[in-house]
């Protein structure tokens, strides 16, 4: 074959692995032994191990500072500028010094950002995106999708927990799926869950929430609203605004009702809890600038839930919106402590109304007053229909007006009434001493009469 310069020869664009190179054997001393040939393929899986300070495959910019390099058996490492940087293991891929346990592993000494994952796409669909994506063949329900976990060391030096972010399938069902995400934190050394949002709900301590907030919680306080701001206006507000959309608001719309539910002591879990008391916001007026409301305080009374107490627009209405005749309203006891050893509770006084005709068009109603005396509580002052009784006594009608007592004189001059006289001799009064007194009696029984005519205790005429 004639000589010819390598720089004439044909240039092998796509190498195969049997082509072959000469090559000098610098390990033979001989030299007639040097000149020897070598495979592609055997080249490219010969390549030296390689250091840090100098890699087997570098580049020329860099002087051989950056490159590859084999850090370990079966390991493939990343050296910039003589330092280590990353390595490929049978593990996965570590990026910094340390012992990886995972595909990916990164380790850092210093604070700040290890992962960032930028899309510079100008326009509004969404990126970047990180998807857990688990391809199981065969997915079920209470699938745990993944799970992104806080981990810190015990003071101990044990490797903990602390909290976690999971993903679950609720139900696989192709076109009806549902999904869940917890937030786990771990409380006296075990892992829970503290919120879950499912199937557009969200639970608080709670596994299976049946409202869209939905609170579980052995504390006292359970909610918490506190405002800092560093004036008198108010704060920690709460607003509940039902509408009806973009309709306008009518007369006696509920508006937002408070619950207070307990159990029963039905054995059917079914029929146990009960709404034992609510307190709701109405529409009394929707009229546009002169809007009234009202607020409901109910009650159950006898399995029955009834308005005990109604605030309306500059009236208040205490009792039952169910009355029959002889029926007890609404009591108000003003209650306050004894001094026993354990104080009780006592009934000082009481406001008791009652329906006595329920009849339409001839309701009447009764209100008694009752006072504590000596341990008992009685009635000091009822007002019947259109009668009135004191001190117990039974309340009788007004009575009809007595006319004051007029005396006068055919001749002569009738003696003035001044409120004291005297009579010389008591056993032989005199008769203008005798007129005097009749005088004086008359203005005492007409002062007496317009007394009960002005409170009411008689007619006035």
């Amino acid at each position: 074959m004639a000589d010819r310069k390598l720089s004439a020869l044909t240039e092998l664009t796509t190498p195969a692995g049997g082509d072959q190179f000469l090559v000098l054997d610098a390990s033979e001393s001989t030299d007639a032994n040097k000149n020897k040939r070598i495979q592609f393929t055997t080249l490219c899986d010969h390549i030296p191990d390689g250091s840090v300070a100098a890699p087997s495959l570098g580049f020329i910019s860099d002087t051989g500072d950056s490159g590859f390099f084999r850090s370990g058996e079966d390991e493939i490492a990343i050296s910039t500028n003589d330092t280590f940087n990353s390595k490929f293991t049978t593990t996965g891929f570590q990026v910094g010094s340390g012992t990886a346990t995972a595909q990916l592993h990164t380790f850092k000494a210093t604070a700040g950002d290890d992962v960032i994952i930028e899309n510079t796409e100008a326009g509004s669909a969404e990126g970047p995106n990180v998807v857990l994506y688990r391809n199981s063949a065969s997915p079920a329900d209470n699938d745990v999708l993944g799970t992104i976990e806080f981990r810190g060391e015990d003071d101990a030096g044990g490797a903990q927990s602390y909290a976690e972010i999971t993903a679950s399938i609720v139900d696989a069902s192709n076109s009806t799926e549902d999904g869940r995400i917890d937030f786990n934190t771990t409380t006296a050394g075990s892992l829970s869950t503290v919120v879950r949002l499912q199937e557009g709900r969200v639970g608080i301590n709670e596994s299976a929430p049946e409202a869209p907030i939905h609170v579980n919680n052995t504390d006292t306080q359970i909610l918490r609203l506190e405002c800092p701001n560093n004036d008198a206006s108010s704060g920690a507000d709460i607003r509940m605004y039902r509408h009806r959309a973009s309709a306008v608001g009518q007369d006696n719309d509920a508006l937002s009702t408070v619950f207070f539910r307990g159990n029963n002591d039905d054995s059917d879990a079914a029929q146990r809890e009960v709404d034992y008391a609510q307190v709701q916001a109405v529409i009394a007026d929707a009229t546009a600038d002169s809007e009234d409301g009202k607020l409901l305080l109910q009650v159950q009374t006898a399995g029955t839930m009834t308005t005990q107490f109604e605030v309306g627009a500059a009236q208040l209405f205490i009792g039952s919106d169910v009355a029959t005749d002889a029926g007890v309203i609404s009591t108000v006891n003003f209650r306050g402590a004894n001094d026993n050893s354990t104080p009780e509770d006592i009934n000082y006084s009481a406001l008791v109304a009652t329906v006595v005709d329920n009849a339409d068009g001839a309701e009447d109603g009764r209100i008694q007053v009752q006072t504590m005396s000596g341990g008992t509580l009685a009635t000091r002052l009822d007002i019947d229909e259109n009668k009135i009784g004191f001190f117990g006594a039974t309340a009788a009608i007004q009575s009809t007006h007595v006319a004051d007592l007029a005396a006068t004189a055919t001749s002569g001059t009738l003696p003035t009434a001044n409120g004291t006289m005297t009579i010389a001799d008591a056993a032989a009064p005199t008769n203008a001493e005798l007129l005097e007194y009749c005088r004086e009696l008359e203005a005492k029984v007409n002062s007496l009469l317009a007394f009960a005519s002005a409170h009411g205790l008689m007619a006035s005429s």
